[in-house]
């Protein structure tokens, strides 16, 4: 058993939250050994509840338009695990990561290294990639929390908190200055760190820990919002100067997760971006599964949020983009005991007629008596097993707009069955 096969068969904590993970020295161990960690890369790692994954994307097409080589590490994948690993804005082919993963294999089978779980091998070959594909740069994303994540064998540069939030409060809490302490783990000595709006609670607790380590403090920023067709202008005022350019992506935490990529690329790289070089750099950025606009019969929108926070930034960007007028209908499944009463109450959306249903986890009868509580007069679909013809189940839905929610696996169950027959919106 080789490669991809041998990555699919290690213990799993994404998809069973009753795998322990290993410690790093073991990861750090294996990663010495593919080579990957003492390549001369240099790094920014990215945390956070929500928002990281836009972060780590907005700053790799950033970098890689002032050309420079990035890998960008992501976690998890909509349709193929090669998501997960990018080098300059394109997924590594299958191939090659075959070919570390089967080295890896090779070698934990001569006890070479040790044993690892499926996301730190993946982790550890996507280093070893980035170190043979040339490249000068990678930004890292964080699997969950911090601290012991496996990605925190790096020694970034720069860090960056994105948010902090309720989900995995069972791994992290039970407080959130609990989860904040996890994510600030990322942090090592020397590293510049930025860091999203947080309470006043939060932002005492990150003030102290961070004393020696030099901070940018989003909610700092004054930045003005201008929304329109396809994405938003911002407008950022600084005694630097003002700086205004165009973002393809919509909603208010989106402008903070641009302007979070933009710093930390500012303060690995020790320069100022223009407005045209930023504005060059994230016209090239493309989201799969963050509020990912695909043109046709329903307007479908497909958004990974999975949290009560997550939920709310979907419910207002919605509004804000589409408007109250049309009648919406809602694909819904989540994961890992996550609650579906509390993230459709945090959703907020008025105008919900229809709701279609998927099996992710969390059984469609609770999505059900969920969905009923919050939207008792709409009609509510079991699409659980019947995902033979996405198209046909949407257009069932009799709805303008279609919102895809929940989690990743209800987002990719429809995002990677037939979306050659949807458009993306590329405006």
């Amino acid at each position: 058993m080789r490669g991809i096969e041998w990555l699919e068969s290690l213990p799993n904590f994404e998809a069973d939250r009753s795998v322990t993970v290993s410690p790093l020295d073991r990861v750090r161990a294996a990663a010495s050994v593919l080579g990957g960690i003492s390549s001369g890369l240099r790094f920014i790692h990215v945390a956070g509840t929500n928002g990281k994954g836009s972060v780590a994307a907005a700053g790799a097409v950033l970098l890689g338009d002032m050309g420079f080589r990035v890998g960008l590490f992501r976690s998890p994948h909509l349709c193929r695990l090669e998501e997960r690993v990018m080098v300059d804005a394109v997924p590594v082919e299958s191939e090659r990561l075959e070919q570390e993963l089967s080295q890896l294999a090779a070698m934990t089978e001569q006890q070479l290294v040790p044993p690892l779980t499926h996301f730190e091998a993946l982790f550890v070959a996507a280093l070893s990639v980035f170190s043979l594909e040339g490249c000068e740069i990678a930004v890292i994303e964080t699997g969950l929390g911090g601290r012991d994540d496996a990605t925190n064998i790096i020694d970034a540069e720069v860090a960056v908190i994105t948010s902090i939030g309720h989900d995995h409060l069972a791994e992290l809490g039970p407080t959130l200055g609990d989860v904040l302490e996890h994510k600030l783990g990322i942090v090592h000595d020397g590293a510049t760190v930025c860091l999203g709006p947080l309470d006043d609670e939060l932002r005492a607790l990150a003030m102290d820990r961070l004393s020696l380590n030099p901070t940018i403090w989003m909610d700092e920023l004054e930045v003005e919002r201008f929304p329109g067709v396809g994405g938003q202008e911002l407008l950022e005022h600084s005694p630097l100067g003002d700086r205004s350019f165009f973002v393809p992506l919509f909603g208010e935490a989106a402008s903070w997760n641009v302007m979070l990529a933009v710093h930390a690329v500012e303060a690995l790289l020790g320069r100022r971006l223009t407005s045209e070089r930023i504005e060059s750099g994230l016209a090239r950025l493309h989201l799969p599964g963050c509020f990912e606009v695909l043109r046709g019969d329903p307007i479908v929108v497909v958004d990974t949020a999975h949290n009560r926070e997550a939920a709310a930034v979907l419910g207002t960007t919605l509004l804000e983009a589409f408007g109250r007028e049309h009648p919406i209908g809602i694909v819904f499944g989540m994961s890992h005991g996550r609650d579906p009463y509390e993230f459709l109450t945090a959703l907020a959306l008025p105008g919900v007629v229809a709701l279609g249903l998927l099996d992710c986890g969390v059984a469609p009868t609770i999505l059900r008596a969920a969905a009923e509580k919050v939207y008792p007069d709409a009609r509510i679909l079991d699409w659980s097993a019947e995902l033979r013809s996405v198209g046909a189940l949407l257009s069932s839905l009799e709805v303008g707009l279609v919102l895809i929610t929940g989690s990743h696996c209800a987002c990719g169950t429809v995002l990677c069955k037939d979306v050659p027959k949807l458009l993306r919106d590329e405006s």
